[in-house]
């Protein structure tokens, strides 16, 4: 084989060699982040914001949460959730009335989606939905009462390591309210038979694998 030929080769393989060393560098990532998480826990907080009725009697607040997951399907997670929400008593413009501060305890159970695939990048987006409760308790009040709950959310993360996750998440709860108890519960509200609030929050997740 002549210099040239050899000289050729040996060029082809060197290109061979660093094309292939970013795809293989790519896999053994995609490998590391696709590491089985089964089990995972996490921690959130951020802001709670009061929707529809709910908004005209209080003002947005602190908002924290926990939940655990696990790993039932190839994309499909079963979760447990808890959150806080503290929201501030609003004034009505205009009028004399105030209310009250509100804690609102929602606790429940659904299903997480995952949308992309984890193994080929470290960005997470998943979606899902739940059914639980939640506890009303105004301030100054002694009573609390607890109604029915339904909650979705959509979530958008990074994994800077193989098993543990960083992420911002979004959540809307639906409470199936009665407006007759808000006198049992020392308010004169205009809250009809449904109210929302929605919490934004950021958090980290831990998976066990």
């Amino acid at each position: 084989m002549s210099r040239r030929g050899s000289t050729l080769h040996a060029a082809l393989g060197a290109a061979t060699l660093l094309l292939a060393l970013p795809l293989a560098g790519r896999a053994q990532v995609g490998t590391a982040i696709g590491v089985a998480r089964n089990l995972s826990v996490e921690g959130r907080a951020g802001i709670g914001i009061p929707g529809g009725d709910l908004a005209n009697v209080e003002d947005p607040g602190f908002s924290a949460g926990v939940g655990v997951s696990y790993r039932v399907a190839n994309r499909l997670r079963l979760r447990a959730d808890a959150d806080l929400e503290t929201l501030l008593g609003a004034t009505v413009p205009n009028t004399l009335t105030s209310y009250d501060d509100l804690k609102l305890w929602h606790y429940g159970a659904g299903l997480e989606l995952e949308l992309l695939r984890p193994i080929v990048i470290p960005w997470r987006v998943s979606a899902g939905v739940g059914v639980g409760a939640t506890t009303w308790k105004f301030d100054q009040s002694a009573s609390s009462k607890t109604y029915l709950t339904t909650s979705g959310f959509v979530r958008a993360g990074y994994s800077p390591m193989p098993l543990l996750d960083v992420f911002v998440q979004g959540r809307a709860y639906l409470m199936f309210t009665s407006p007759e108890d808000f006198a049992a519960l020392g308010q004169t509200s205009p809250i009809g038979d449904r109210a929302w609030s929605f919490p934004v929050q950021a958090g980290v997740a831990l998976h066990l694998p």
